[in-house]
């Protein structure tokens, strides 16, 4: 009787163990699968690594239906970067006005606002004397459009982008708090004026305005 209980005792941790095992495997499995099943869906992603170099005082923020630019005169931050394949892309002050635009890709005024500056792009010449800069900022790859590099590939935006941190480094220095943003900076490198919302800027306008200066 005794070897037979000992018996039993023997086959029942080991079926234990085994089922122990089988656990552990789900559990493996399910936080793999939770986590996208890639390296690339995580906090690594490509998207996630900018790591732009950031100096000069950063810019107030501007308030939501502002009629004026508190800022307006003051130097912009200097920003040397990258875009998405690593290619060098900076903000910097060479001589020529900008027009740099802050996008986030979960903003659906920045969707809007990108085909429609894309189209002016495509019909119009950009005065040698201007910049147009666009800084991708505010990444999350828990909100919808995730991640920016794929959907502006396919808005096939033409204009040169700055992979901002994880952090929003960039938009933090330039008081970025809406979204879509322009800053309109002269040859001099002082900001003329931030303009906030889809649809509020001139292409027109203002690249023929910053030329002239």
């Amino acid at each position: 009787m005794t070897s037979r209980n000992t018996s039993n005792t023997s086959h029942a941790k080991t079926l234990l163990i085994w089922l122990g095992g089988v656990v552990a495997v789900i559990g493996l499995i399910a936080v793999v699968l939770a986590s996208g099943g890639s390296s690339e869906s995580g906090a690594d992603h490509p998207d996630l690594q900018g790591a732009p170099a950031v100096t000069g005082d950063s810019l107030a923020p501007l308030a939501q239906g502002a009629h004026t630019d508190p800022e307006s005169g003051s130097p912009v931050p200097t920003v040397v970067g990258a875009d998405f394949s690593d290619e060098s892309v900076s903000i910097e002050n060479n001589g020529k006005a900008k027009m740099i635009i802050f996008l986030a890709h979960w903003c659906p005024n920045c969707q809007a606002e990108v085909p429609e500056v894309t189209r002016w792009l495509a019909e119009n010449e950009v005065p040698d004397n201007v910049e147009i800069i666009s800084v991708a900022t505010s990444i999350s790859r828990g909100r919808e459009n995730f991640p920016p590099s794929d959907w502006l590939e396919d808005e096939n935006w033409p204009v040169p982008v700055l992979l901002d941190s994880a952090i929003s480094e960039v938009g933090v220095a330039y008081g970025v708090s809406l979204f879509p943003l322009w800053a309109m900076v002269d040859p001099d490198g002082n900001l003329i004026q931030r303009i906030s919302g889809a649809g509020q800027v001139d292409m027109s306008f203002w690249t023929s305005t910053l030329a002239a200066l």
